[in-house]
């Protein structure tokens, strides 16, 4: 499977880095994500204490090593609360203000989800849905690029 990496530095100064792996296997293509959606998604970070916005993308490199990081990302990066289950999401904001989910992670979840690409899809889709449907289930952190806070 192909990856972006997505560097993040942090407030207090340190870089994480993320692997993700390219979505496009899943869908054949990107799968294209409503503008309502990230209305949804920004009220949820308004109103609950388990979601959060942090300017932090400091680098994104595709899989064929290019630097995307002048893009208006969104990497979302989910916990459920009850499974304790991880999910990544990176997804690239379009001139019409939607977005196409362009990779997923962390590992486990890309694996488990490429044994099936039917299932995969409805899984995926669900995930995100229920991420702004379902705001106690989840923990919640969206990371934008650090330009936008300039």
């Amino acid at each position: 499977m192909n990856t972006w990496k997505i560097t993040l530095k942090l407030e207090n100064g340190k870089y994480e880095e993320f692997e993700l792996y390219d979505a496009k296997v899943y869908f054949e293509g990107y799968l294209k994500i409503k503008r309502s959606y990230f209305n949804r998604l920004i009220k949820a970070i308004k109103i609950t204490k388990n979601y959060a916005m942090k300017h932090a993308i400091e680098e994104v490199l595709s899989p064929d090593k290019e630097d995307w990081a002048l893009n208006p990302w969104l990497l979302l990066i989910v916990k459920d609360i009850e499974k304790e289950m991880p999910f990544w999401f990176l997804i690239k904001r379009e001139l019409d203000l939607s977005g196409l989910l362009v990779a997923i992670g962390p590992k486990s979840f890309a694996e488990f989800n490429s044994q099936n690409f039917s299932d995969a899809k409805r899984d995926i889709k669900r995930i995100i849905n229920f991420i702004v449907s379902y705001l106690n289930k989840f923990n919640c952190i969206v990371f934008i690029p650090k330009f936008l806070s300039q």
